[in-house]
């Protein structure tokens, strides 16, 4: 399936880029959050509250080839540390990797390919919590077909990076087991198939596949503001840091 084309309204799984961010990601849905209606990616694949969303990107298109979804109306705080011992010293983990923008009349549709489809009209998904062992679907832009895998922790947590782009710390967050991602599928959204609830967003893949990592979804619009993150006991980083070094090749 190609999702790397303009499409309006949007579903859930195409292309966007938000301004002045180079690289590409995926709208993951169009959600009833909290009684807000959101169209919901990660926060790392957006820049700063207030920039607009294109789709399916903000340069080399015609105008008739491009549309804005929205400002990004409020993204998770994200920070990185140079190594880990850093982290030991500010003790700081993000809740969320999560954005979401107020989108422009007739710029989305609720609909997921694969996902959600086929009602006329489509009633927003709305998110929940996750649960443990509870299988679930996403639909990415650049895997480009829908992925199956099943929820095997919602308490993970994840110290990821390099050495020149720094080290991010989340937490706790999903570790999903089953099916695949790449780079560009990053804001998938995360759709149980007991309920066809949203329980996150796609993060990464880990580089052999084996599993996915997902942000949980705040609460509501005013705990991603004032609770995106938090911080964490010495003996738990002790605790962490021992495990983090024994899972490094």
């Amino acid at each position: 399936m190609a999702l790397d084309q303009h499409k309006k309204p949007c579903p859930g799984g195409y292309q966007i880029q938000a301004a002045d961010v180079m690289a590409y990601g995926t709208l993951g849905a169009t959600v009833l959050w909290d009684g807000t209606l959101a169209a919901i990616t990660a926060g790392h694949v957006v820049d700063s509250v207030g920039a607009p969303v294109f789709q399916p990107s903000w340069h080399g298109k015609r105008r008739d080839e491009v549309h804005i979804i929205g400002p990004v109306s409020g993204k998770s705080r994200y920070f990185t540390y140079s190594n880990v011992l850093e982290y030991g010293v500010r003790l700081e983990d993000m809740l969320y990797d999560f954005a979401w923008m107020a989108p422009v009349a007739g710029a989305t549709t609720a609909a997921i390919p694969g996902i959600h489809d086929g009602a006329d009209p489509l009633a927003p998904l709305e998110t929940r919590s996750p649960k443990d062992g509870e299988p679930v679907r996403w639909l990415g832009k650049k895997t480009g077909t829908v992925q199956h895998g099943k929820v095997v922790d919602t308490d993970h947590w994840v110290f990821r990076g390099n050495d020149q782009l720094g080290f991010t710390s989340l937490g706790p967050c999903l570790r999903i087991e089953g099916g695949t991602g790449l780079d560009g599928d990053s804001g998938a959204a995360i759709v149980s198939q007991d309920d066809s609830r949203v329980i996150g967003v796609h993060v990464f893949a880990e580089k052999s596949n084996r599993y996915t990592v997902a942000s949980k979804i705040p609460p509501t619009p005013q705990d991603l503001i004032q609770h995106s993150t938090q911080v964490v006991d010495e003996d738990v980083y002790l605790a962490r840091l021992a495990k983090w070094r024994n899972s490094r090749p």
